[in-house]
């Protein structure tokens, strides 16, 4: 990976990804893949990993989301949409939350 995340955005990117896929009270397959793949190209261990819980999220983790140069940003936002996509249903609890961060810590939308 050529954007190297600072162990903080590792946690935070890796904290919302890892509620994104829970948003809708269900994890398919598709989407603990996705996560697995998101969270080894951040560089963190998929099964040793403990997400921030999302009352927490907007204390802990939005903040440093927020700080994140533009290029991580984009990165972080392509992450979001393979993990809402990956189950091939973009759900609105999932759509909420993805405008929530998006919104709240100045994130581009990137579709791709």
């Amino acid at each position: 990976m050529d954007k190297i995340f600072t162990q903080e955005e590792q946690i935070a990117v890796a904290s919302v990804l890892y509620n994104l896929a829970g948003a809708d009270y269900r994890t398919r397959e598709g989407e603990s893949e996705g996560l697995k793949a998101c969270l080894d190209e951040l560089g963190l261990d998929a099964y040793g990993f403990v997400p921030i819980h999302k009352n927490m999220l907007q204390m802990k983790a939005y903040e440093t989301l927020k700080k994140m140069p533009m290029e991580k940003k984009r990165t972080f936002s392509r992450m979001m949409t393979q993990i809402a996509r990956s189950d091939g249903h973009f759900g609105p609890r999932e759509q909420a939350f993805v405008k929530e961060v998006l919104v709240m810590c100045d994130i581009p939308f990137v579709h791709k």
